[in-house]
């Protein structure tokens, strides 16, 4: 429980670095179970070329963003995402070995595994969140008006930043 606790705070710690650097759109895509880092060139231009599809991009890096740069804000958020997995396979495990063991009253049990359940929601949180960023920021914040810089929604952030809290 220490170790996940530990994993919990710093998660926090790195996705407040995520939002600092700005590369938490820099993944376009979200799948449950997680993904390697591109393995090849061509694998990082596929990624680079997705990412160039989305407003982050064509408002504020057009042309001025080369590769490496966009290879540090992936690794960014690429290594948010698995640390949030990692902490909750920390957390996962044990509750599952524990529990089939009968070493577990059930009202205990059923609370780590609400625990969990939270934890699971936050992974979903997130991509709600990051999925804000991907649209035209005059969807999420019309009353702005036109020209305005690509982010996710305030409120989404707002909900994924409390429930890690």
């Amino acid at each position: 429980l220490v170790g996940t606790c530990g994993m919990l705070y710093s998660m926090i710690a790195i996705g407040g670095y995520t939002r600092l650097t700005g590369s938490g759109l820099s993944m376009t895509d979200w799948r449950i179970e997680g993904r390697s880092l591109p393995r090849n060139h061509e694998a990082w231009q596929r990624e680079f070329e997705e990412y160039k599809r989305y407003p982050e991009y064509q408002r504020l890096h057009a042309g001025s963003m080369e590769l490496d740069e966009f290879k540090r804000i992936y690794f960014v958020e690429w290594f948010h995402r698995m640390w949030g997995r990692g902490a909750g396979l920390l957390f996962a495990a044990p509750l599952a070995y524990f529990a089939a063991r009968g070493a577990l009253r059930a009202r205990l049990g059923l609370r780590l595994t609400s625990l969990f359940g939270l934890g699971i929601s936050q992974a979903f949180v997130g991509w709600w969140m990051v999925r804000s960023g991907l649209d035209a920021p005059e969807k999420h914040t019309p009353s702005l008006g036109e020209k305005q810089r690509p982010r996710v929604s305030p409120y989404r952030l707002a909900s994924h930043w409390t429930a890690a809290l």
